[in-house]
């Protein structure tokens, strides 16, 4: 687990955003973060890598499932991966030395982060006023 003084916390950091170029596949996602660590060698910064997790049962609305014409659904049903595969990508981040972020879309997947042991959460805008998400990440064990 990464416990970086809170005043260090963000101090020379840069952020990777894997959000969904991994394109539903694992290995995918690992040569992103190969690329990602090939292209830092010799860069006086910390990086991390953050990942974002939905639950798509929970995330996408019944009726707009088997939808094609909203780009965003197709996107995120185009590109799901499993609880065991997001871990996957967890690992290899941190195995390329790299912290791992995430950043939670529903209550269920603060679940797979304190289960993945994430230290660092990121709140996404269109989330500020998704009350039982807040208050459902306020609610996580975490390293102090």
């Amino acid at each position: 687990m990464i416990n970086p003084q809170p005043s260090d916390l963000f101090s020379d950091l840069f952020v990777f955003e894997m959000a969904n170029n991994h394109e539903g596949s694992v290995e995918h996602g690992r040569e992103i973060i190969r690329q990602f660590k090939t292209s830092v060698v010799g860069m006086p910064f910390r990086f991390a890598v953050k990942l974002q997790y939905r639950h798509l049962d929970t995330f996408i609305h019944p009726a707009y499932r088997d939808r094609q014409d909203t780009k965003y659904v197709k996107r995120f049903l185009d590109t799901e991966l499993n609880e065991d595969q997001l871990h996957q990508l967890k690992d290899a981040i941190a195995e390329a030395g790299f912290i791992p972020i995430c950043t939670p879309f529903a209550e269920d997947s603060v679940d797979w982060i304190e289960r993945h042991g994430f230290q660092i959460l990121k709140i996404a805008s269109c989330s500020l006023t998704d009350w039982p998400l807040l208050e459902r990440i306020g609610a996580t064990e975490r390293d102090a």
